[in-house]
């Protein structure tokens, strides 16, 4: 791999970063309301979902958010099996309000019933023989009021299996939207959004050590793999995070961000240190054969681009990640295999954002 190790101080201009860019381009043009769970939808339908990119275009202009929603819902998007879960909850105190009306209503006619039964016995008390002769007529009015008890029970019974069976539904969900919420589901990596959360603690301001975020691009997975049915490439997939968990520290964090996208959140290394490892990790890629269906890809026909950023260099956990991305796109556009990021980076980027504006 071919890296410059230039790095961009703190108070440096930065350029604008493309992927936030173009995710406000579309929020913009959209009219999409700038909600993070919309950045979260529009990050994926950008990063390389097509499904979710289709959908949304084919929402046109000011999309309601409610339809958004549901996009995001039925890919089962992280940032919205919140939202899910909450809907369920919804329900449940939905049911939860019936059954307490329902119960109220039972409470009444039971103390209705009572109050009948408690009238007849002092009339039979008073007079034996008058009590005996309106009891016919007693008789016929507590049978109603029974059966309306004995419906009013079977009823609470069967909403309070409807709310069992939703409060059963609620905590799977609530089980599987924490899973989804912080891991790829092919994988069983991090995904972007437990990458975010697990950068936060070097941009506070007791942080004492420099993180490197090394952003790497899995060369020729992505078309290969769209030229086959999908889930193609899951073996090959789960063989490459094998290969990246095995590649760092225990304390040191792996992720996988997009379709050929992988991360590692290295802890306490200069740039030397970052740089040797992104080429330790795409030297094992280069040679190893990987499995793909029911056959072999040969050893060097994967490989890796990386773009690294350093936590000294950018002031937040998505600058950082726009920075590796940022690096990545310029070694890949220079046809080198590592960039880590650096002024000359951030000014190819800004000269290409404000290019394609003017386009």
């Amino acid at each position: 791999m071919t890296s410059k190790t230039t790095s961009a101080p703190k108070d440096a201009p930065q350029a604008v970063p493309p992927l936030m860019a173009r995710i406000a381009h579309v929020m913009a043009s959209f009219g999409i309301a700038p909600l993070p769970r919309n950045y979260e939808l529009l990050f994926e339908a950008l990063n390389g979902n097509a499904g979710v990119a289709r959908e949304i275009a084919a929402l046109g202009k000011t999309p309601d958010q409610a339809s958004l929603d549901a996009i995001a819902l039925r890919h089962a998007l992280p940032s919205h099996n919140v939202l899910a879960a909450g809907q369920a909850a919804g329900e449940a105190v939905r049911l939860l309000s019936e059954i307490a009306r329902t119960a109220e209503e039972n409470h009444r006619q039971r103390a209705a019933t009572i109050q009948e039964l408690e009238e007849i016995a002092a009339r039979m008390s008073r007079d034996p023989v008058l009590g005996i002769s309106d009891f016919s007529s007693d008789a016929v009015r507590l049978l109603s009021l029974v059966r309306d008890i004995i419906g009013s029970d079977r009823t609470a019974a069967a909403r309070m299996g409807d709310l069992q069976s939703h409060l059963d539904g609620l905590r799977s969900g609530l089980s599987v939207s924490r899973e989804a919420l912080t891991h790829d589901p092919v994988t069983g990596l991090a995904n972007h959004a437990a990458l975010l959360s697990h950068l936060k603690p070097f941009f506070q301001e007791e942080a004492g050590e420099t993180a490197a975020l090394l952003l790497f691009r899995v060369e020729q997975l992505r078309e290969f793999a769209e030229t086959h049915p999908a889930g193609a490439a899951e073996k090959t997939l789960k063989r490459l995070a094998a290969i990246f968990r095995q590649s760092v520290k225990k304390n040191d964090f792996v992720a996988r961000t997009g379709p050929d996208l992988f991360c590692l959140l290295l802890s306490d290394v200069d740039r030397e240190i970052a740089v040797n490892i992104a080429r330790r990790v795409a030297g094992r890629v280069a040679e190893k054969p990987f499995p793909f269906m029911d056959r072999e890809l040969p050893a060097g026909f994967l490989t890796l681009t990386a773009g690294v950023s350093m936590s000294d260099s950018a002031k937040s956990p998505i600058m950082l990640y726009d920075q590796a991305d940022q690096a990545l796109a310029y070694a890949g556009e220079t046809g080198i295999a590592l960039r880590i990021y650096s002024a000359e980076v951030a000014d190819r980027t800004g000269r290409t954002y404000r290019a394609g504006n003017a386009a």
